[in-house]
């Protein structure tokens, strides 16, 4: 017993003397890509203005996130707008990391099972109350052709652990541990997708 204790104790001072880096997403250049990984941590808009700084980069490839700091997925999102640059998603990227693809002029999906998870802002795993409003009037900015029947029913979804998924031929709807299909829609007839 004593054991298990200082060994959880161990693993919680590890945890919390990580450095804020640490929980960011890893960030490459690969040609003329930017390949975005990993959790949304916050430091991302910062380090791709950076990067698109010093490197000519066309496209912007999101891959394995399940999305964190809200503010940076706007600010990356906006960032890969301001500078005309596509998006791809390899895998899933949900949550705010859907923001940051949202941004792309031209916004695919790479593969069958690759999807975009989408739903509000959220405090203390809660829907903020502002979240809806907010989100209901940026996406449009973004993507002009999204459905605003479902965004108005993702944005609002009361907890981050509930998630509306796009893929390239399907949609789902994922609340309280179930998911169940959204019949006739995908990612681009629900106007997420360019293609």
């Amino acid at each position: 017993m004593t054991r298990t204790v200082a060994g959880l104790g161990l693993l919680l001072a590890a945890m919390l003397g990580r450095s804020p880096g640490a929980l960011a997403m890893n960030i490459t250049v690969d040609g003329d890509r930017v390949v975005m990984s990993g959790n949304v941590g916050g430091d991302e808009c910062g380090r791709l203005k950076s990067i698109l700084r010093q490197s000519s980069v066309r496209i912007v490839l999101l891959e394995r996130s399940h999305g964190g700091n809200a503010e940076a997925g706007y600010c990356v999102g906006a960032l890969i707008r301001a500078h005309g640059l596509d998006t791809v998603i390899r895998g899933f990227c949900n949550s705010s990391c859907s923001r940051m693809w949202l941004g792309g002029i031209s916004r695919t999906l790479d593969g069958k099972n690759a999807r975009v998870g989408l739903h509000g802002n959220y405090r203390s795993h809660i829907l903020d109350s502002g979240s809806p409003a907010r989100l209901q009037a940026w996406i449009p900015k973004y993507a002009p052709g999204v459905n605003r029947a479902l965004m108005a029913q993702w944005t609002q979804l009361p907890t981050n652990r509930d998630m509306m998924y796009f893929y390239n031929d399907r949609a789902e709807l994922c609340e309280n541990g179930k998911c169940i299909p959204l019949p006739a829609w995908n990612a681009v007839n629900a106007g997420l997708a360019t293609r």
